[in-house]
């Protein structure tokens, strides 16, 4: 496993301007890769779509949000129906299309009230928290000297999210990048 240095940019003129810098300062090709990350959601890592079978980490209770505010929509909607079809001559059909409905909505605004942002802390690969994408240089730092210069190059150039991660690399890429893995801070 190799000793890697990583940061993500906004700008496409910082990235470059680091990896002419890398360059300069003695880093051999092989050691430098540059590419670009996708947003959160976006890498088709599964059959049907999206990054996780699971769920991201700020979306674990969706579920129970969805499934009270479900039962709370159909009860209170039922209730609503049936006050709508005792006080006018719309039949008992009103009942079960009222709960339905709020159902649908109490599934939303409990799915809803449950979202938060995910934390790194209790971020893992079934359930991550990425980063939003961009540009991202990688640099591999097993010749001695190397990482304290890649992270100084990196944060000067604006670099955001400057950390550290080991992986296999080859050919002068990280062959074994994932966008969900969490990387260690510096």
């Amino acid at each position: 496993m190799s000793r890697i240095i990583c940061g993500m940019f906004d700008r496409t003129l910082d990235a470059d301007a680091a990896l002419e810098e890398f360059k300069r300062e003695g880093f051999q090709r092989s050691e430098v890769d540059a590419f670009y990350v996708s947003p959160p959601g976006q890498h088709a890592m599964t059959p049907v779509g999206g990054d996780s079978p699971h769920s991201s980490e700020g979306s674990r209770t969706a579920g129970i949000g969805a499934g009270l505010g479900a039962a709370t929509g159909a009860v209170v909607g039922g209730v609503a129906g049936w006050v709508i079809s005792s006080a006018g001559d719309l039949g008992l059909v009103v009942i079960p299309l009222a709960a339905g409905l709020g159902a649908y909505i109490g599934s939303f605004a409990g799915s809803m009230a449950r979202m938060r942002g995910g934390k790194r802390s209790s971020a893992s690969v079934e359930h991550p928290v990425e980063p939003r994408g961009g540009r991202m240089i990688a640099v591999n730092v097993d010749r001695a000297g190397t990482d304290k210069k890649a992270v100084e190059i990196l944060r000067r150039h604006n670099a955001r999210d400057v950390r550290r991660a080991e992986g296999q690399w080859a050919d002068g890429s990280w062959r074994d990048f994932d966008p969900r893995a969490p990387l260690a801070a510096l």
